[in-house]
């Protein structure tokens, strides 16, 4: 099957050149944002919505350049960027361990996951305002909410990857009285890496939700704030610039960041140490 499947993605094409699937999957997804754009540009050229309410691309694209030009734009970016590295870091500090040990401790998990699981549906929107009288307007109130929405996914993945870790590693490791932190070290957290990484990918998207509605309750700064002022202003284009510039900060970290942070992780230390 394998054979058949790799014979038909080697066919050529008409005129005798083959096709490599990575430009395939380039040329259709440019294709489809091509269109997403054609299809914007009718809709604004029929005016479907007002166009006070309703940007074109091309109003968008000069916005952009301007704010580019001006320097707001690389300023909030700026802002948003280290709060909300931040705020993962923080929840990865804090939501690793605790899952680690929720994950392969059942007294330890007994007492605390109810509490986790009752304090885990709240939205981060709901802490802003305790956030606030409890650090003020600015960088801590935003971190903090970024921080606590973003450490359940971590934990929970994490306590997931403990949970499920069975098998040959472990039963060795008991059997021959593994050292504790060897077996930690070595079966433990590499064993769990992807459902780490999981939650880690899970909780820099949330943090970006969280902290553009934080950021427009409580913040000055960030694209949040521009977000928000813009359209106080009737500037949809420039909340649009605010809104293409997470789509495109969200895009390199999902391809070049995470990406990195496997192949350094899972595919090099973590297989490597789960085979001693």
């Amino acid at each position: 099957m394998v054979e058949i499947v790799s014979q038909r993605r080697s066919q050529p094409l008409a005129g005798g050149r083959k096709l490599h699937p990575n430009v395939r999957d380039a040329v259709l997804g440019v294709g489809t944002i091509v269109a997403f754009l054609v299809l914007w540009q009718v809709i604004y050229a029929v005016r479907l919505f007002p166009t006070w309410a309703f940007p074109g691309p091309v109003g968008v694209a000069k916005s952009f350049v301007a704010t580019i030009g001006n320097g707001s734009l690389a300023a909030n970016t700026w802002d948003s960027v280290v709060r909300q590295l931040t705020g993962v870091v923080l929840a990865a500090v804090v939501g690793v361990p605790a899952g680690l040990f929720l994950g392969s401790s059942p007294t330890i998990r007994a007492m605390f996951l109810p509490l986790c699981r009752l304090l885990y549906p709240i939205p981060g929107l709901a802490w802003v305002p305790l956030a606030i009288l409890w650090f003020g307007v600015g960088f801590n109130s935003t971190v903090f909410v970024i921080f606590f929405t973003g450490v359940w996914p971590i934990l929970f993945n994490t306590m997931a990857g403990v949970t499920t870790l069975s098998g040959q590693y472990t039963d060795v490791a008991r059997v021959y009285l593994a050292p504790r932190m060897l077996y930690v070290r070595k079966i433990l957290i590499p064993g769990s890496l992807p459902f780490i990484l999981t939650g880690i990918r899970l909780t820099y998207g949330v943090g970006w939700r969280v902290i553009i509605g934080a950021e427009m309750i409580s913040s000055i700064h960030g694209l949040g704030f521009m977000i928000d002022d813009a359209r106080w202003q009737l500037r949809p284009d420039i909340m649009v610039v605010g809104m293409v510039t997470i789509g495109l900060i969200g895009w390199l970290v999902e391809n070049w960041a995470f990406d990195w942070l496997e192949r350094v992780t899972i595919e090099r230390w973590g297989m490597k140490s789960v085979s001693v």
